[in-house]
């Protein structure tokens, strides 16, 4: 019996030896379709672990430490883009976006729909609508959630290019400060009419139409 059961093993093995000959695109069939995202996610649990080290060492050395720690980490934008540029240094490129497997097109940026703008601060503002919903422009990084003076509530993420955008005048929000989030999707909704949007990249604001254009 047991060589029978054998036999039948040994040709069936064989029967896919001569498939996969014959199809080598199977292999890569076969291997997981997150397998991008989860290498990606590792790296994001990387990039976690190296900034809360480095963090604690910063910080407990002294207290004027603590005081920059909590100006330029906790109060402003911190620079993730150099943290990225690290790794992929040592470790290498990885994609950090979890990609539609069903589409091989890829959302690069979301468009906010509005019906007026005009120039309001260091950016503009746009009139969308009564609590409408609105949308991440560009994939990046959460690095601020607070309140801004004459803005409202405000969500600042920093792109994957390394231009900080502020989203102001948000509310129904349920994102957290470090959160990675995609291009197109929600945030929240405007609470009112109207939200602002202000663009910066290395202390320099930048024009909106301009940065859109160039996206």
């Amino acid at each position: 019996m047991n060589e029978e059961i054998d036999a039948i093993i040994r040709k069936n093995k064989l029967k896919r030896e001569r498939y996969v000959d014959a199809n080598p695109s199977v292999i890569k069939e076969e291997l997981p379709k997150n397998l991008k995202y989860v290498k990606g996610l590792i790296s994001r649990v990387l990039i976690a672990i190296i900034f809360v080290l480095g963090s604690i060492i910063f910080t407990n050395i002294s207290d004027d430490n603590k005081a920059l720690y909590q100006k330029y980490v906790l109060e402003d934008s911190f620079e993730f883009t150099k943290i990225k540029e690290l790794y992929q240094s040592v470790f290498g490129s990885v994609d950090m976006t979890k990609q539609d497997k069903s589409d091989d097109t890829e959302v690069v940026f979301g468009d906010i729909q509005y019906t007026n703008m005009e120039s309001y601060q260091n950016g503009v503002k746009l009139t969308v609508g009564m609590n409408e919903a609105v949308n991440v422009i560009t994939s990046g990084i959460v690095v601020f959630i607070g309140e801004k003076d004459n803005l409202g509530n405000t969500i600042i993420i920093q792109g994957n290019d390394g231009v900080d955008i502020w989203y102001s005048n948000i509310t129904d929000t349920d994102m957290a400060v470090y959160d990675y989030v995609e291009a197109g999707s929600i945030m929240g909704t405007s609470n009112g009419e109207d939200i602002y949007i202000t663009i910066s990249k290395d202390g320099q604001f930048m024009s909106y139409e301009e940065y859109m254009a160039s996206i």
